[in-house]
């Protein structure tokens, strides 16, 4: 049985959120966009691994997140440049918005191959046409929100400090991507109430954190 999350999970989940950009900000005013970048990056990692080792769905993408990280970072070390730096991040949101958007488009919506590890439904209602047509519109409106936000980054970025940037960001971005997987779940649990004796996917996570109580 997986072992219960500790109590203090909650606060150490903000804490992960909060640090890198209390290290760029700190780190980039003391030391320079170097250092900033090195903090920022080596927190991002601890914290991809924290998560890995937890069991949380960062599974098999592991290696890719901390190659990315890694080699994002090294480059904006060596460049010294904050366009750069931050450009990578900006670009590859992008793409990858675009290519859920193609996956949904082609008939293979990503959503529909990783949701199940977030959410507990199980095959019977993954085989069905409500389950396909759910994942499939989230995969676009997913990616759609991921190139909506690259080009508001684009703009932030050239209207203020690296600093401001990355405060600015995390401000509206917090909230906003809240409301937004909030709407999600919601039209997700509407949606699934197609299926017959689908019992609703709050009822689902209260039996899986029941579940995992007891084990």
């Amino acid at each position: 049985m997986e072992e219960q999350p500790p109590e203090g999970l909650p606060r150490g989940r903000t804490l992960d959120s909060v640090m890198p950009i209390l290290l760029f900000i700190g780190l980039n005013r003391l030391a320079g966009l170097g250092w900033a970048v090195l903090g920022a990056t080596v927190w991002s990692v601890k914290v991809a691994v924290g998560r890995y080792r937890r069991g949380e769905a960062v599974g098999k993408f592991l290696p890719i997140l901390v190659a990315y990280l890694v080699v994002r970072g090294t480059i904006g070390i060596l460049t010294d440049s904050e366009a750069v730096y931050f450009g990578i991040g900006i670009a590859t949101k992008a793409c990858i918005g675009a290519a859920l958007i193609a996956t949904s488009l082609i008939g293979r919506p990503f959503l529909g191959r990783v949701l199940h590890l977030v959410l507990p439904v199980d095959r019977s209602v993954r085989g069905h046409a409500a389950y396909g047509r759910m994942v499939s519109r989230l995969t676009i409106v997913w990616g759609a929100w991921l190139l909506a936000t690259s080009a508001w980054d684009t703009w932030l970025f050239n209207q203020t400090s690296a600093d401001g940037y990355v405060l600015i960001r995390a401000l509206v971005g917090w909230p906003t991507g809240i409301v937004l997987t909030l709407g999600a779940f919601w039209y997700a649990d509407r949606a699934l109430r197609a299926v017959p004796g689908f019992p609703g996917l709050l009822h689902l996570l209260e039996e899986q954190d029941e579940r995992r109580r007891k084990g």
